[in-house]
């Protein structure tokens, strides 16, 4: 009778041993699992400060195009990324002022739209990494090095506009055209750098450049229909202050029947004549790629500078039948056709 007990005994002990075994190494397993996993409030994340220089279309598309490439490299705005947008309209001083705050509120990296906001940027940063989006002449605005080798917190999208090209095109819809006017902002790097390639490439071309610069929008109705008197075609550089008030551009050279020729795709839609194209929300893309790659380690100092330089042919049919040209067969079947915006 009491070897039967002292079995019962060990057997209930055996089983206790088991149970705590099986409890013991299931509840490793949750541990590992648990430390595999981190939930949404470990996940890393990161904020993003954009800066754009002012409203209008084209810049609108690049800041979209950004936000875009940051997405599909898996930074998204509201998950694991919040993106604070600011815009400077126009205004440099705003505009500093605006990057500062962006700086001192801790943003891990920075998007300046436009030349003027990445400069902002520049100024109140030396150490979080800056992308620039669309930014014609880095080097000449003092943003890089060199753009191979930008040297420092800085790289990006170069937009630089295929000049010849757009010029190439102007000729074969307006080959009578000798006097070409060039309109651009005299406060602003980028449009004097582009003005100038302007000026020199319709030179070669042969014809007479005539240079007009306004230093705010206030000026531009009365300078553009002062051009109108002297100018067979207006070709309009990259350019922030004109493109906010493209609008007031078109509405003075329709008054003369004068063309214009810009740089920017979304300009022909605002009635545009023709031009060769780079995509802005391609161009803002590329500059969210860019983004994503430097939060993902790499080294701005050594990321050579993205150059965007070939584009369509875009063509404004009602803006041609408006003024009165005869667009060539060639010229229709090589080019996207837009329609004016209503």
């Amino acid at each position: 009778m009491k070897r039967k007990g002292l079995f019962l005994t060990l057997g209930v002990i055996a089983l206790l041993l088991i149970g705590v075994f099986t409890f013991s190494v299931v509840n490793s397993g949750n541990d590992e699992s648990q430390e595999g996993t981190e939930t949404p409030e470990e996940q890393e994340s990161f904020v993003v400060g954009i800066l754009q220089t002012a409203s209008h279309p084209a810049l609108d598309a690049i800041t979209e195009g950004a936000i875009e490439g940051l997405a599909e490299n898996g930074y998204v705005d509201g998950e694991n990324t919040e993106i604070v947008f600011q815009n400077g309209q126009g205004d440099q001083n705003l505009m500093n002022t605006m990057a500062q705050s962006l700086v001192e509120d801790g943003a891990d990296l920075l998007i300046g739209i436009g030349t003027p906001a990445s400069q902002a940027f520049a100024n109140a940063t030396a150490d979080i990494p800056i992308i620039m989006g669309a930014v014609s002449d880095p080097v000449g605005a003092g943003l890089v090095a060199s753009e191979e080798a930008p040297g420092k917190n800085i790289t990006g999208v170069k937009d630089q506009a295929p000049v010849e090209a757009q010029l190439a095109m102007m000729l074969e819809m307006l080959p009578e055209a000798m006097e070409i006017g060039v309109l651009y902002s005299s406060g602003e790097d980028n449009s004097r750098a582009e003005g100038e390639r302007a000026e020199k490439a319709i030179e070669e071309l042969g014809l007479n450049p005539v240079i007009y610069t306004v230093s705010s929008t206030n000026e531009i109705q009365q300078t553009v229909a002062t051009m109108s008197q002297e100018v067979d075609v207006i070709y309009l550089p990259t350019d922030n202050t004109i493109a906010s008030a493209f609008d007031t551009v078109v509405s003075e050279a329709n008054r003369y029947d004068i063309p214009l020729i810009p740089t920017v795709d979304s300009m022909i839609a605002q009635g545009g004549l023709a031009t060769v194209g780079i995509n802005q929300t391609d161009t803002g893309f590329e500059t969210g790629r860019m983004a994503a790659e430097v939060l993902q380690g790499k080294n701005p100092s050594e990321f050579n500078v993205f150059v965007l330089s070939e584009g369509d042919k875009l063509v404004n049919q009602q803006q041609a039948d408006l003024l009165g040209i005869e667009i060539s067969q060639t010229v229709l079947d090589e080019a996207i056709m837009i329609e004016t915006n209503e």
